[in-house]
């Protein structure tokens, strides 16, 4: 997934408020409306008979949704913090270290 390395790095350059808008604004639009798009798209087809396909499929994708805007939250909330106490940009390997760590965290949490 790309999404969350290039959240990263709009997060990374932005000032504190501005990391912390980014994460909020990307958790709202991936896993809130996003997911809740997919699964009114499940419900839409209850009484079809591919129901439990339909589920199934975009159920995985619904929780991929809810991950992914989870970690871009968890990315967003660090590079708030780091840039409020710090002032320099963010190294390649920095932005590399909190891409992983946001991914680990976005699925522990999820």
């Amino acid at each position: 997934m790309s999404v969350i390395p290039d959240i990263v790095h709009i997060a990374s350059r932005l000032p504190w408020w501005g990391a912390l808008l980014t994460g909020v604004i990307s958790y709202f639009l991936i896993a809130i409306l996003l997911g809740g798009y997919i699964e009114g798209h499940i419900a839409s087809q209850a009484g079809s008979k591919f129901y439990v396909i339909i589920e199934a499929r975009y159920g995985r994708l619904v929780h991929v949704c809810n991950w992914v805007g989870i970690a871009c939250f968890v990315v967003g909330l660090f590079f708030a913090i780091r840039n409020y106490f710090v002032f320099n940009r963010a190294t390649s390997n920095e932005k590399g270290i909190v891409t992983f760590i946001s991914k680990l965290i976005g699925r522990s949490i999820d």
